[in-house]
Order: structure tokens, then sequence, then C-alpha cells
């Protein structure tokens, strides 16, 4: 029983079909067919009425008529239905020959998915009274078709009734086609298709008793098969032609064919044994996995793996729907009751249901690497780090070496040059008429600093010195902010022509939280691609993992070793820069020389030429004679004898004046001119010294920008020095550190102690030079021509003390309409402001976290506002006083004594700045000069100074009462010394004293004592006597 045929679409017209013609572009298949089958309904066939009640539908499945379907992404499919027409009538023709019994092809109807076509013809059985059954075979005539090899098919079966002659029509039309071809249709069929599968065929001769064992098909034929088909063929088919024994199930859903096939079980599960038997004749099975227990309600089921991929799309084709009985017991159970005589009882069948299973599970990996956490997040980030390593490193080297060769600057371009110079175009609107009205502002600018700055000159020498060299160790420049180092460094570059990487290190320590940290130094080394997200991400795993497995799996890694990796790849990079730069120069040398060679070889030929004893010697071996005719080698020497007078100069009619113009004589030529023999001009430079000198100009600079002038997240500032150390030590790049004081070079101190830095320490300008930048800026900014600065503004502008940008601050000020003293004022006022905030804090809290005390703070601003000297190469010129401190004798005294901390701390916030004498501390003084008036300021403001002398002086007393109690105590333990000889009272007289002579050691510690406590308490009442003063005018305001 099968289902109803679709309703007729193409019918056949002569016994041939009329397929519709392909419609769609190519690849695609015609839009009349199902996307999953086609059927194609063959011309009906006059019957009479009695044969037509009697008449039966079958099918046949002919397989690998198409290709099997893959998946989606499969093209064949749709190459193949341009041929689907040519398939059919081909097809049709073989099984329009079957005759007998009625037989008529109803429809044809191809599996898409599956590659197979069906068959669907109905006949009319032959009367059970007209079948010749012979006695060894009646009773198996109408047994199940489960056991073929065991069971004798009923011989009104449609395998035994047509298809041997399904196979002869095909073997006659040269065997069932193929969309791949005749060769293709030809290796399907070379299995032998009477061969038995599994092992030798046993059977029994029940008329002679004897028993017999078939190999390889002998004796193994089915008497009275009419083909000589063996029982497997005649149950079940063979080679393509297949007995449909199921129901027909043809679907167009995403299930694509496998080796793998799911059996569910609609009735009791079926025993391997009888799987086995049913399968095993469609090609050979590799696996049969039996029933594994189900959810209440669903169905039991078992999974059959083939060994190839046909055999599963011909099985499930044919024997899905099919209902066979669960085991081999109890078909013998039947067999044995219809020997007896009785009926036999009802055997059990169970409905077979078949579908496609895919060899690998859905999330199979997902779930092996959930399962064994141990193994595969270990293993899964080492294949991370080795895709890393091969695949990205070579990318961001190659990017960092654009980065260093200016690949990716367009300025560099000689045709940008020339746009940018000729149109304006990368200018601002007025680029194009500054250019053409003779000069730049920012050419006029340059200038102007130079000229300001005229004690840059020595410094600039001494780092192009120190670039001349190999390096060594660092080049730091440090100075106060403004001071000119940036533009220093910049010229520098500019002369040396080499390829300098800077590094803005401000802009890295910006960065918050180690993505941002990664991603600022990839963006200052052209360090690309970057996965900066990736360090927060595989935190999180490795949190994960502990929580999973005990322990992380290794996906995150430091930051501080991040950075080290990329400035490793950075480093790489240089070094490479530098190589490609020295092949680069030996390639120019070695293209020089030849030029050289050429040269003087055409000069040899042009003097044989002229005196007339050249000769090709390609000639010679044309004419037959020379040394190149007998040898076929070689070139005559030219001797002196061969050579012609040589030719006269070309003087008109003049004589040569003193002996100008003379011809040569015959004893200042050579006596023999060969190749071999030709003079190569020496150079003027000595080989290794050039070769020496040309590898460090090779050498790249590195500028490390702004180093460690603010706190960074982790230990960037020990890394960078470290990668720069590394850089030097190896000789692979110049490294300038450019620092505003001497804390940044701590760092690179412990990088390289063993030597000594190459520092260049910058100063604020003088007064003179920071009087002509500022004249010089405010009178280029002015129309009406050029005026002076007056005394008074020169004063205020001393003010500022020459520091960069204090005096870029006056010139904005004073360009938007403030006068020079207003301008002054406002910028230490807004110092004063900052001081007041950033040494003593917004409020008590607030100064509880700051790095020093305020009565640290206060000694410092006080004694700074009071003190001064006259620097001693000035003393007869401007007579400047700058404020300073003793550094020595301030850590001798209350409330630094035991503090050195403290200082340091003031410097590393810019409060103070401390001048260093031959490598030891010297000298304090304000961080900038402009806090020498903010100093003065804050100690002018009546109120503030109240409030902070008065907790200074607190200090004071209390730790001038604690050393009252420390005298008290020992003076205690110097009476308890003497209460054994009868002395009660403690005096101070000659001889009176303890009891003891005028010499006793205690009797003088004694009187010390009660000297410092004297001059601690006097002390003590004068500051708190101060305390009292400052509370009135506190009263008062």
């Amino acid at each position: 029983m099968i289902r109803p045929l679709p309703p007729l679409k193409h019918p056949l017209r002569s016994s041939r079909l009329a397929l519709p013609r392909p419609l769609l572009p190519l690849l695609r298949p015609p839009p009349s067919r199902l996307s999953s089958s086609s059927t194609i309904v063959a011309d009906d066939v006059t019957v009479t009425p009695k044969s037509e009640a009697r008449r039966k539908a079958d099918s046949f499945y002919i397989s690998n008529v198409l290709p099997i379907a893959l998946g989606k992404w499969d093209p064949r499919p749709a190459l193949a239905a341009w041929r689907e027409e040519t398939l059919l009538e081909r097809l049709h023709d073989i099984g329009s020959e079957i005759a007998g019994h009625e037989f008529r092809i109803e429809s044809w109807e191809i599996a898409r998915k599956d590659g197979g076509v069906f068959l669907h013809y109905t006949y009319v059985p032959p009367p059970p009274d007209a079948l010749e059954v012979k006695a060894e075979e009646a009773e198996d005539l109408y047994s199940l078709n489960a056991l073929p090899e065991a069971t004798t098919p009923a011989p009104d079966s449609p395998g035994r009734l047509f298809l041997p002659q399904l196979l002869e029509s095909a073997k006659k039309h040269g065997g069932f086609p193929s969309w791949a071809g005749q060769w293709w249709a030809d290796i399907e069929g070379r299995t032998p298709s009477d061969r038995v599968p599994g092992h030798r065929v046993w059977w029994n001769n029940r008329r002679t008793g004897i028993s017999k064992v078939g190999d390889d098909g002998e004796e193994a034929l089915v008497k009275g098969s009419g083909a000589g088909l063996s029982l497997i063929q005649a149950a079940a088919g063979g080679g393509r032609a297949w007995v449909v024994k199921g129901r027909q199930w043809t679907e167009d859903m995403s299930r694509f064919p496998s080796n793998r096939l799911r059996v569910e079980f609609d009735g009791p599960d079926v025993s391997q044994e009888m799987l086995y038997t049913l399968f095993r004749p469609y090609g050979r099975l590799s696996d049969i996995q039996p029933p594994i227990p189900v959810p209440a309600g669903s169905l039991r089921f078992a999974s059959l793996s083939f060994s190839r991929l046909s055999p599963a799309t011909t099985a499930i084709n044919v024997l899905h729907g099919y209902s066979t009985p669960t085991n081999t017991a109890d078909f013998t159970a039947r067999r044995a009751g219809s020997a007896g005589g009785s009926e036999a009882p009802p055997i059990p069948l169970s409905r077979l249901r078949l579908y496609y299973e895919r060899p690998l599970k859905a999330h199979a990996i997902r779930d092996w690497i959930s399962g064994h956490p141990r193994i595969a997040l270990p293993v899964i980030a080492f294949l991370i780090g080795t895709l890393s390593y091969t695949f990205f490193d070579p990318i961001r080297a190659f990017f960092v070496r654009s980065k260093l060769e200016g690949v990716w600057d367009l300025e560099q371009y000689s045709l940008i040059k020339w746009v940018k110079q000729k149109l304006g175009l990368f200018n601002s609107t007025l680029g194009f008429f500054r250019t053409s009205s003779g000069g730049s502002t920012n050419e006029e600018g340059e200038s102007v600093g130079k000229n300001a700055w005229k004690d840059r000159i020595d410094a600039e020498k001494s780092v192009e010195r120190w670039l001349s060299e190999y390096p060594s160790t660092f080049i730091t420049i440090t100075g106060p902010p403004g001071s000119g180092k940036a533009s220093l460094v910049q010229r520098v570059l500019k002369q040396q022509a080499k390829p300098a990487l800077v590094i803005d290190c401000a802009e890295i320590a910006k960065g918050k939280s180690d993505g941002q940290l990664i991603g600022a130094l990839a963006e200052q080394t052209g360090y690309w691609p970057v996965f900066s997200f990736l360090s927060s991400l595989n935190g999180l795993i490795d949190l994960a993992s502990v929580g999973l497995i005990g322990q992380k799996a290794g996906f995150s890694t430091p930051v501080d070793q991040q950075l080290r990796s990329m400035l490793e790849i950075v480093g790489g990079s240089l070094k490479d820069v530098s190589a490609h730069k020295q092949k680069a120069h030996k390639a120019a040398i070695a293209d020089e020389k030849e030029c050289r060679l050429v040269q003087a070889e055409h000069e040899r030929r042009r003097d044989l030429i002229i005196r007339g004893a050249y000769h090709d010697g390609r000639l010679d071996y044309v004419s037959g004679n020379g040394l190149i005719t007998e040898l076929g080698v070689g070139q005559e020497p030219v001797y002196e004898a061969d050579l012609g007078p040589p030719p006269p100069p070309l003087m008109d009619d003049t004589a040569p004046i003193h002996g100008e113009g003379a011809p040569p004589t015959m004893g200042s030529l050579d006596r023999g001119v060969m190749p071999a023999e030709i003079p190569i001009p020496e150079s003027s430079r000595d080989g290794d010294i050039e070769a020496e000198a040309e590898t460090i100009r090779s050498l790249p600079i590195v500028v490390l920008k702004n180093f460690a002038q603010r706190n960074a997240k982790g230990d960037l500032w020990n890394v960078l020095s470290e990668w720069g150390a590394s850089l030097v030590e190896n000789q692979v790049a110049h490294v300038i550190v450019i620092t505003e004081g001497p804390t940044a070079t701590k760092a690179l101190t412990r990088a390289l102690p063993a030597k000594p830095l190459n520092t260049v320490g910058l100063a604020d300008a003088d007064e003179a030079n920071s009087l002509d930048y500022v004249n010089d800026k405010l009178v280029s900014n002015k129309k009406d021509g050029a005026t002076g600065l007056s005394n008074d503004d020169a004063v205020q502008i001393a003010k500022l003390g020459g520091r960069m940008v204090d005096l870029e601050t006056l010139v904005y000020k004073v360009r938007t309409g403030s006068s020079i003293k207003e301008a002054v004022d406002d910028i230490v006022r807004r110092n004063v402001v900052e001081l007041r905030k950033q040494a003593f804090g917004d409020d008590a809290e607030d100064a509880k976290s700051l790095p020093w005390t305020r009565a640290q703070a206060w000694k410092i601003v006080s004694d700074l506002a009071k003190s001064g000297e006259v620097r001693e190469h000035m003393r007869q010129t401007d007579k400047r006083t700058v404020a300073h401190l003793p550094y020595a004798k301030l850590l001798q005294e209350f409330p630094f004594k035991g503090s050195e901390s403290s200082l340091k701390a003031m410097e590393e916030h810019e409060l103070i700045s401390i001048a260093y004498y031959e490598g030891r501390a010297d000298k304090i003084r304000p961080g900038k000069p402009v806090f020498r008036y903010a100093f003065e300021a804050l100690v002018d403001d009546p109120v503030f100074k109240a409030t902070c002398q008065i907790e200074y002086n607190s200090a004071v007393i209390a730790k001038a009462e604690a050393d009252i109690r420390t005298y008290e105590a020992e003076l205690t333990n110097l009476q308890a010394i003497t209460a054994n000889g009868g002395d009660t009272a403690l005096g101070v007289e000659q001889g009176g004293f303890l009891g003891i002579g005028k010499s006793s050691a205690i009797r003088e510690r004694a009187r010390a004592l009660l000297e410092k406590m004297g001059k601690t308490v006097d002390k003590q009442g004068k500051l708190e006597g101060e305390n009292a003063e400052m509370m009135k005018l506190l009263g008062k305001a």
C-alpha cells in the first residue's frame, strides 16, 4: 500500500517521457520540479475491468541516478538538474521493456536529496492455482521477507516477477544511467549482483539431505527465479535496483543524507540479529548500537552505521515503514508450528521508522570541552597564543616598520609636498597666501625661538655627538616644562634624518585599565592589530575556571608581561629597519663600484679605438683567424707595438702654453692593457670606517617623551626603561628620554646601573632672553609698529622667571587686552590658589592623604618666601635673586628631621625643585620661578598665615613637651643612681652635687639636661605667646 500519487503534470506520449525544458538560469533546477521529489506519470494502458479489480501497486527504487546532496552548499544537485530529462527518458526506455502480468508504469518520482528514482508501477498478480510451486518451496511460499537468506521469495513477489526483466533491460541499454556519465555508472555496477553479502550462505537441500555452502554466488541461485537471481536479490534487490518493501516517505526538510541511520521501533524492540538481516543486503554495516533507555512516551531506537553513504540512502528509501518480526526466534517458532500441522502463533511485529543521523552529534565539541575543562582550556590558550605568534605578530611587525619608515606619512611623498607647497590643499585657508607672500608664521616662530634660546645650541651639539657613536647608555634631556626639550629633540631628529619612533608616555599613562594601557601603547608604536578587550575577557575566563577546576586556565596575562611582549615585537621591527637600511647601503655601494668598472672599461676601449688597436673578437671568429678561432675562447693581448701614436689634442692652430694640451709620450702609456689590469679608482674613505659609520647612521632613534611625569597603572615606567636598556645594550637603537626632573632618572638608573647617563639639563631662560621673547611675540602681533617694553613691564616679566609656559600665558593674556601687570598678577593669583590646594589640602581630612604634613608644607613656604641668593654668574648683570634653602640643613631641623621622603614627594608634585651638585642634593628652590611670589602671597595673607602658624607652632610645642618629658625621665634616672648614698637633694653646686666631686660625669650630664630643658621651656613659652597673638588676629578677622 503506497500513498496516493500526485496529480498528473507531465503525461508521457508514445511511450516516451515528455519533460519540460529547464527555464531557470544555470545551476538552478527548473521551477516545475518539486524541491525534494518529482513525479512523472506514464500513459494509461487499456485494461479489462476484470483485471483492473485485481491490479496491485508496487515500486522499485533505482539508486545513484542523481548526486546525493551533502548539504545546502553542495552545487552538484543543481548541476545535475539540467540532465534530469535525459536520465528519465533512458530509465523510461529501460522500464518500458518489462512485460507480463499486465505490467504498467504509473510514474517516475525523483528523490532529489538521496539521488535515486522511484519506479511506481501496477500489475495483475497471477492466480494461486497458476503458480508452479515445488514441494521444497511450499512451506516458505508466503513467509515474511525479513529473512531473505533463509526464505524463498513468494512466486508472485514483484522481485521475482519483474526484477529480472528490469535488470536484463538495463543491461541491454548499457546499464542504469547516472548524472556523472556512463563511466560512473560502470563503477557503480562493478559489484557482482549475485554475490551473497556477509558470511558465505549455507542452505540445505531437503530432497537430497545434502548440505552445501555457497561461495561468491556459486550454487546460491534460486531455482525457478527466472533470471538466476540470488535469494537476497529476489527479496530485496541488488546492484542499483531495489524492491521498495516499506512505505515511501519523501520530504524536503533540511535533513541531508548520512551513513548513520536512526531506526525507531513503533512496537517491540528489534534485535541486532534481525536488524543485521534486514539492512545487510544494501551494503556493509560497520556498527549497530542497540536501543538505550529513553523518556516515557518516546520511541526506542537503534543506530546503524553503514560503511558508505550510498547504502544508507537506499535502505532509508526502501525500508521506511516496514513491519518486521522482532527476532529470529519468532520466525523459527512460526515455521515449527506450520510443520507440525497446528496453527502458528501470532508473531509480534514492529514498524520501522528510519531517519538520518549526523555522524557528529550537535554541540559535540562544545560538550567535550565543557566536560574536560582541565585539558581543553589550556589547549585553547596554547592554540590562541600559537595563532597570535604565527599569524598576527608578522602583521604587527609590518605595521611598526611602516610607522618607522613613514609609509603612512603622506607629507613625506614628493607629490604631496609639491601640492602642499603650490596649491595649499593641506594647509589652512590662508596657507597659499602665506606661502606666496614669502614665508609662514611657523618658520618665523621657529627662528624667534632659536634666537631666544641661544643656550640650546650647545645642548644640540652634545646630543648630535652622542648620536654619532654606538649607543652605550640613555640620552636624557631634563628640564622644567616649557624649557624647549621637545623642540630640541625635534630639531635634532630633523637634522639626523634617521628612522625615529616617538612614544608619548603621558598618553600611555592616561590609561586607567589594562585594555586602555595596551591600546595607548599600540597607538604610539603603530602596533596593529591589537585586541585590548581580550584582557578583561581573559580575566573573566580565568575567574570562571578557578571556580570550575580550581585553577587558572592561563588565558589572562599580567599587563606588565603583555607590555613586554608588545615592546619585544617593536624592538624586532627596529632591528629589521636598521638591517634593511644597511642592506640598501651595501647594494648602493656595489652599484657604484660596478658603475666605476663599466666606466673604466669604456675609457679603455675608447683609448684603444683612438689608437687603432681595438678589435672585436667576434670578427676574428667570422674571418677565421685569431685566438678565438683556434681555441674557441680568449682575447689576444694588446702590446705597445700594436698601439699607434696618440692623436694630437684638438687645439686648433694655437700652440700649447706652459705644457698645456701637450700630447702624451709612448712611455706614459700602459704596456699591456688587459681587462684584468684596468685601474679601479680607490675610494677616499676607508672601507671599515665607512661600514662602521654607516652602521651607526642606520640605527633608529627611540624617543620616550614625557617619561615618568605622572603615576601610571602597573609597572609601566620600569617596563619602558628595561626595554630601552635592552635596545641600548644590544646596540639596536639610540634611546632619548625626555623628562622634567631627576626623579624620572631613578628607573633609568635601575635599568642601567653600571653606566652613567648622558644628561642634558635645560633650565629656564634668563631675564634678557625672556624679555626678548615676549617683546618679539608682542611686536609681531601688532600692526601699528614696534613698541618696546617699559622698565615696569620688565620687572613684572622677571617674576615669571623665564618659564616658557608662563611666558606663553602672559603673551596670550596681553593679546586679549590685559596689561602686563594685570596678566602677571593673574598668573601669580592662580598659582596661589593651586599651591594652597595642592600643598595644604582643601580641609583637614584631605590633608591626611598628602605624603607630607601641613607643618612641613608651611615650613617650606615660609622659609622660601624669606630667603634668597644672588647667582654668581649673574652678579654683575641683573642682580636677580632666587629663593633657596640648604638641603642638608633642612633635614636636620624640625619637621624634616628623619623625613627626607617628604621632600622627595614635594619634588615629585613639583612644589619644589632640588638642585644637585656633583650628584648630591644641594639646594631647595620653588618648583617654578613664579612660586616664589606665590609663596610670598601666601605668607602675606594674615588669616592663612595665622592658621598655618598656629598649626606649625602646635606641632613644635608638642615636640617640645615630648622633649621635656624625655629630659625629666633621664634626670630621674640620674637621681636614682645616687639614692643609695642617702642624698635626697639634687644640687649643682661644686662639691655638693649628688655628693660627688668636681669632675663627676653625672653632674655634667645633669647640668646639660637642665640647660636643654630650660631652653625648651623658653621656646615653648614663646610659641604659646605667638599662638595667643595669632588667635587675637583671627578673632579680629
